[in-house]
């Protein structure tokens, strides 16, 4: 029996897990609601279930299983998540800054730094940049991909763009120019980095070149921004594989502002970020990441699928609008077993709970444990050497075992 690392049933360390566990607690519950409700927005009629009639009538369980994958689903399709929050937050250890924020809108500049003035609503002042961090006089923008294949060409395309719309700004707007020198800004980085190569260790451009298509992306965008400041007639300097770790650098002034866009990859990221006077490397960083991945987002999401599709098998079946979560909670006897779970659980904990809860549902919902496939069941029998219906219930108590979700899907059906 595996014990799983949900952060919703651990005691968060610091001010970042406690935000993750609120984002956490409030996905898995919109998550699990799903899960012990048959409403759905998709019916054998939609568009996006053309083509899959002979495909239902052959096999019901694959009907059910895809339609409750959309409907679990499209809650993340809609949701403004904010990409990779956690590893940008985590970032902000690396070095010491005067001040930073992030998914920074660029039109809040003036009130960033201190300066009574309103920037325009226009395309290049709405742009939204992963991390801002002013250090005395240096102002570093920054975007950054995490790893060297991610968003690929498109991606490198994108981030570049940003990067000339923002050139673009500061040759247009005399008011943008004073906005950043009445801040007390002489030194400007735009800095575009990739953290990782695909084994997981620093990046470097090597490692981009190998995806020739990514690379190339980076370098077709960085010609387009040569050519913007030479048509205005701005003296700049390309320098090209000064580092293993840094790409190309272009400098140019303009009155007494400097501006350096970088593309940089592992390491540099961080001396970049930090204006070359980082605390600590891209190891640093990495460590600290894996030790915040939890498993609660992907665990619920197969979860939350294999219940709902179970939930419609019931139903059509055998009439019974039941599935495991819904049998757990609306049984006293098992509710008391679960709660008497410890915080800090062990595999004999868990194993215990298991057999005894499976007993329980045997006895009283037969028909309960004979749907399969279970989803989870055969997702996960391919990730690891033993997964079955056990195990699934296993996974299940976890995250019960946290009394503020067991209280929403009590709710849910009150």
């Amino acid at each position: 029996m595996k014990l799983r690392k949900l952060l919703i049933r651990l005691q968060p360390q610091s001010e970042l897990e406690r935000s993750l566990r609120r984002m956490y607690l409030r996905r898995i519950k919109e998550l699990f609601k799903k899960a012990v409700s048959l409403e759905t927005d998709f019916n054998v009629f939609d568009e996006i279930f053309h083509g899959l009639a002979k495909a239902s009538i052959e096999s019901e369980n694959f009907h059910s299983f895809y339609e409750s994958f959309l409907t679990i689903t499209q809650y993340y399709q809609h949701s403004q998540a904010g990409r990779g929050s956690m590893a940008i937050k985590l970032l902000q250890e690396l070095g010491n800054s005067e001040k930073m924020e992030f998914e920074f809108v660029l039109r809040k500049l003036p009130r960033f730094l201190g300066v009574e003035e309103r920037l325009p609503d226009m395309p290049e002042t709405k742009q939204r940049f992963d991390i801002i961090n002013k250090i005395h006089d240096n102002l570093v923008l920054c975007e950054l991909k995490m790893k060297v294949y991610s968003g690929c060409s498109a991606g490198r395309i994108e981030l570049m763009e940003k990067f000339h719309k923002f050139v673009r700004l500061v040759l247009e707007s005399e008011k943008f120019r004073e906005v950043l020198k009445k801040g007390g800004i002489k030194n400007v980085y735009l800095v575009g980095g990739v953290l990782f190569n695909i084994e997981g260790n620093p990046a470097t451009v090597e490692n981009d070149k190998e995806f020739g298509i990514c690379y190339n992306g980076l370098i077709r965008a960085r010609e387009e921004i040569a050519n913007t400041l030479k048509q205005a007639g701005i003296p700049f300097k390309i320098t090209e594989n000064m580092h293993p770790e840094r790409a190309f650098s272009i400098e140019f002034s303009l009155e007494e502002l400097k501006f350096y866009l970088i593309a940089v990859y592992g390491n540099e990221v961080a001396k970049s970020l930090f204006v070359g006077k980082a605390k600590h490397n891209i190891d640093y960083f990495k460590q600290k990441l894996e030790g915040m991945l939890f498993d609660d987002l992907w665990l619920g999401q197969i979860i939350a699928i294999s219940e709902r599709a179970i939930l419609e098998q019931m139903f059509k079946t055998y009439k019974e609008r039941i599935n495991y979560l819904l049998a757990i909670v609306e049984d006293d006897e098992i509710l008391r077993m679960i709660k008497r779970i410890p915080a800090i659980i062990s595999e004999e904990d868990l194993q215990f709970a298991v057999s005894e809860i499976y007993e329980k549902l045997k006895t009283n919902h037969p028909h309960l444990l004979a749907v399969k496939p279970i989803p989870a069941v055969s997702i996960l029998a391919t990730a690891q050497e033993d997964y079955d219906v056990k195990h699934y219930l296993g996974d299940i108590i976890q995250f019960l075992s946290c009394g503020e979700l067991l209280q929403q899907i009590k709710g849910e059906i009150a």
